[in-house]
């Protein structure tokens, strides 16, 4: 399969009211949902969605994520997303998406990084070596910053986690779970997103993400979310999910200053 075989994968949305919370902005959960049904609908149409991963024994698992934010759209808006899958780097499978107004103006960028899970082994493979070297679009990214991954990042070092404040605990029900039976990366985005209080959040649009996923949750689990902000002047938030004191996943999230307009 050559490069240019792959087109980018395509689906149009009419944002609704309650994608913005009726009369909010447009909420990290939508994202996440928008941006979560088109690489799957994308990697089903390439041969290598969920069914078919699960009939190998295999399963997919978002690792990583990193979306910059230029602007969000509003309830009534006509937006696009566009998706495409962006080879491999060590144990993930890269994919690019986007979200755009109709006049192509870019609305968010994104960079997402899965890993190939064996089912029966809970061990991730080697993606090049389960994957066509095709599958992969040969289009430009849609930012040049995305760059996914936490690890490096000192707002998370144990000297920094002692300062982090519990803000949020929550119970994972049945209706969180996804596909392979644990809670769907949506609602981990949505419950880090909320861990933040309103008056942290600046003008209250979300301006970039990056989420490290660590472990999966099952229905029933409980889990706590805590904050810390490194400097008081910026609407920028270190997150961190937790399941009985042991990481679930983390986050980096800036919002917009108060006095950012459009």
């Amino acid at each position: 399969m050559g490069l240019m075989a792959i087109i980018a994968h395509e689906t149009h949305h009419t944002v609704r009211g309650f994608d913005c919370g009726y009369g909010g902005p447009f909420r990290a959960l939508s994202l996440a949902n928008y941006f979560q049904e088109a690489a799957g609908n994308h990697a089903f149409a390439l041969g290598v969605g969920m069914g078919a991963m699960k009939a190998a024994g295999r399963t997919w698992m978002l690792s990583k994520l990193d979306i910059g934010i230029d602007q969000l759209p509003q309830a009534g808006q006509e937006v696009l997303v566009r998706t495409w899958p962006a080879g491999t780097s060590k144990l993930f499978a890269l994919r690019y998406l986007e979200l755009k107004a109709l006049d192509g103006s870019l609305l968010a960028g994104a960079l997402y990084e899965y890993l190939v899970v064996d089912i029966e082994a809970r061990r991730p493979l080697r993606p090049e070596k389960i994957l066509d070297p095709g599958l992969k679009g040969d289009y430009p990214p849609p930012r040049a910053d995305l760059n996914p991954g936490l690890q490096g990042d000192q707002g998370f070092s144990p000297e920094a986690l002692q300062a982090f404040e519990p803000t949020l605990s929550l119970a994972a029900s049945p209706r969180h779970l996804d596909y392979n039976g644990h809670v769907n990366n949506g609602h981990i985005i949505d419950w880090l997103v909320d861990a933040v209080p309103p008056k942290g959040r600046g003008c209250g649009e979300l301006a970039r993400l990056k989420v490290d996923f660590i472990a999966e949750l099952r229905s029933g689990d409980q889990v706590l979310a805590s904050i810390r902000q490194a400097d008081a002047s910026l609407p920028e938030w270190r997150i961190l999910l937790s399941r009985e004191g042991e990481p679930v996943a983390k986050a980096y999230a800036a919002w917009r200053p108060a006095s950012w307009r459009p």
